[in-house]
């Protein structure tokens, strides 16, 4: 267990071919195998894929700001996220629910997690509100539908009609939830029910300890191998899946 989650920051390069990770063949074993996983584990797996899939698919203007990191687990990676520049808040709304702000500090422009580690993505939103600081609004563009009763649930408040943002924009001060966040010893945000110690590297399935439930040695991989990371795989599961529904 160390104090500080094992997140480091890498460059754009090496986040794409991460993020291809997710697309391989860990996560498609998991996405097709609900009667090992459980449905809700295999509907996760599905998610990080299409999540994946759809930054990996989409350009990426190496002129616009931004930052990377990697979350992992002795050398598997577990999470993953994109951060942006913030920019002036500007929309009355917004400016109604954030009346301390002026700005938002940063932009969460990619989380995607392992379907496998509990926790991934509140950690990699522990981060980066760290790095912005003692008073930040970070903001949140859901990637699916669905993912919104979770952002409330850490806090995250709708923030209205954001003009280009569009509408579906969801802004964290973690100031105005004191019983969801507070601060450590190192006056560093932390979440308010979590212990302040991680784990570094997989300690299999041990069910009390913070980023580690569910989690096995190799059940989660980092590598992007291009013969795993074919789209059309997780394409013909969601026409299969409305096809069922």
């Amino acid at each position: 267990m160390v104090a500080e989650p094992p997140i480091d920051e890498i460059d754009r390069s090496s986040f794409m071919r991460e993020v291809r990770g997710f697309m391989g063949g860990d996560i498609r074993h998991i996405a097709g195998n609900p009667q090992e996983y459980s449905h809700f584990v295999s509907n996760k797996a599905d998610r990080a894929a299409w999540v994946a899939g759809g930054y990996a698919s989409t350009y990426d203007n190496p002129n616009k700001r931004a930052r990377f990191f990697r979350y992992q687990l002795g050398d598997k990676t577990v999470g993953l996220l994109r951060s942006g520049a913030g920019f002036p808040l500007e929309t009355e709304e917004a400016q109604r629910k954030f009346p301390e702000h002026s700005d938002v500090t940063s932009v969460l422009d990619l989380r995607v997690t392992h379907p496998l580690v509990e926790n991934a993505g509140d950690i990699l939103l522990e981060h980066q509100l760290r790095l912005d600081g003692e008073r930040p609004l970070v903001m949140s563009r859901p990637a699916l539908d669905g993912i919104e009763p979770r952002l409330a649930e850490m806090g995250f408040v709708h923030m209205g009609d954001m003009g280009d943002w569009g509408n579906n924009c969801w802004g964290l001060d973690p100031n105005q939830h004191p019983e969801k966040w507070t601060k450590n010893d190192d006056g560093e945000w932390q979440r308010a029910d979590k212990p302040p110690l991680y784990l570094s590297k997989s300690e299999g399935n041990d069910t009390d300890t913070e980023a580690g439930s569910e989690a096995s040695s190799e059940a989660y991989s980092s590598e992007a191998d291009s013969s795993d990371d074919d789209p059309s795989w997780h394409l013909e599961r969601a026409m299969g899946q409305l096809a069922i529904g």
